[in-house]
């Protein structure tokens, strides 16, 4: 299982991924008619939580937050006898890596970040320069603290937000089918199913630490 934290939560919000004004455009509603302004930005904070970060659907985060995640040891060798890579889960990484032993042995001790090299992947990953160092594996020996989030949010993250925002605004109440399935519109589901696929990230990280 993936042992992760939050470190600082987002101070940014839904509102700044997409604005109530590109929602209401979105929606064909006039920026003269605010009496949804309130109801609006409540849909959007809860369409981004629905979205982001630990237990998201994405398994991206989208609003700016430090992450710490826990591991029993360095990562081994693949086939070749190359080191594995620590990968980092809920990208896009911004920065702020920091790997910390605390395995008991010896006083916490962080690692010069010129001893290993950041890729930023879709996933991104994190490699030794030479290899990891030989610790005592235990819950949590080794700590890695790190920031993620985006700079710019892109089309169709925004686009996402928009359509599940939009729906859940036209859908004030749900619909109940037979076998207690929500109704959503055909073109909907099939916009949402489409940008799910474009977008979402699998949490099937390595498990060489469990």
């Amino acid at each position: 299982m993936l042992d992760i934290e939050i470190v600082t939560p987002p101070t940014d919000e839904a509102t700044d991924v997409v604005s109530v004004a590109e929602l209401k455009r979105h929606l064909r509603i006039s920026s003269t008619i605010t009496a949804h302004d309130t109801l609006l930005g409540e849909i959007l904070t809860d369409v981004v939580d629905k979205l982001h970060g630990i237990g998201g659907e994405l398994n991206r985060t989208l609003l700016t937050t430090t992450y710490k995640r826990y591991l029993t040891k360095f990562p081994g060798k693949d086939e070749c006898g190359k080191p594995l890579p620590i990968l980092l889960p809920y990208p896009p990484l911004i920065g702020n890596v920091q790997i910390m032993i605390e395995d008991g042995s010896s006083p916490d001790n962080i690692l010069d970040a010129s001893d290993y090299v950041v890729k930023n992947t879709l996933v991104p990953e994190i490699h030794p320069v030479s290899a990891w160092p030989s610790i005592t594996a235990a819950p949590r020996a080794v700590s890695v603290t790190y920031t993620a989030g985006y700079a710019e949010h892109n089309g169709k993250v925004k686009r996402m937000v928009k359509f599940l925002a939009g729906h859940y605004f036209e859908n004030t109440e749900a619909s109940i089918l037979e076998q207690n399935k929500t109704l959503i519109s055909r073109n909907v589901l099939f916009a949402m199913d489409d940008l799910r696929a474009a977008l979402k990230i699998s949490n099937s990280y390595d498990d060489w630490n469990e």
